[in-house]
């Protein structure tokens, strides 16, 4: 399958215009950018095919689909290097060509009227830092968090992608804007924790979560968490939940 990516000046002209094209982010097709654009073509192939996909958009809810089309484009794509990635280029090419339609049925573009905001960070790279943008731009942010939660080594390389199912837009923001958030080690250790926690049917709230990406940051501030095995991250991560846990406990007492 091939990819195709847009050029330089369409994209910046498309940002441009978010405003003056906000209703055409609602028609039916894609045609609109053709007569925009005054027929030229303002695609360009990409150097690397990857693996023939299509996204699922059979969900009454679409955004119960996330965790599944995270896996079906990530293994199609798991090629790409982490500097293709994060070229705007790439994503906003495919949100505007041959994902328009999905784009389409994950923002019920069909039903509801968007706003710029809405567009610029779900078919471009928003007005934040290139590490917010990847992780709100809609195809971007599905490629990263396979790129850091697949683990060829278990049973299920998506297992710890799954566990983000529940409240997974504000968790893998919460998560991917931490500083730490382009190591799949500590990415691996944090959530492979929570799933043990999970397994004991101990609950991780929104708080607790919030509170563990936060001591990891700290503990990056004082060591070098490059140099920690998995399982040694895992254990402080565990004391600290434990320490949270018990301080929830006593102050709910």
């Amino acid at each position: 399958m091939k990819l195709y990516f847009l050029k330089e000046y369409a994209l910046d002209t498309l940002k441009a215009n978010i405003s003056s094209n906000l209703r055409n982010y609602t028609k039916p097709t894609n045609d609109w950018i053709k007569e925009f654009f005054q027929d030229e073509n303002i695609f360009i192939e990409y150097k690397k095919e990857v693996k023939d996909f299509t996204l699922n958009m059979s969900y009454e809810k679409p955004e119960e689909s996330d965790i599944q089309n995270i896996k079906i484009l990530y293994s199609a794509m798991k090629n790409l290097t982490e500097t293709e990635a994060t070229d705007e280029r790439l994503w906003a090419g495919l949100a505007h060509g041959q994902l328009w339609n999905f784009l389409k049925y994950r923002w019920s573009l069909n039903t509801k009227y968007p706003t710029e905001k809405e567009i610029l960070n779900r078919f471009f790279f928003g007005k934040g830092s290139k590490r917010r943008s990847i992780i709100t731009h809609t195809l971007s942010k599905y490629w990263w968090v396979g790129k850091l939660t697949y683990d060829e080594k278990r049973n299920n390389p998506f297992e710890l992608t799954e566990y983000l199912k529940h409240d997974f837009a504000t968790r893998t923001l919460i998560l991917f804007s931490s500083n730490y958030s382009s190591n799949p080690k500590i990415i691996r250790a944090l959530i492979s924790t929570l799933i043990m926690y999970q397994k004991q049917g101990i609950n991780i709230d929104r708080y607790i979560f919030t509170e563990i990406t936060k001591y990891l940051n700290v503990l990056g501030g004082t060591y070098i968490l490059d140099y920690f095995t998995e399982e040694e991250l895992s254990e402080k991560i565990s004391k600290r939940i434990k320490f949270l846990l018990s301080a929830k406990k006593k102050a709910v007492s």
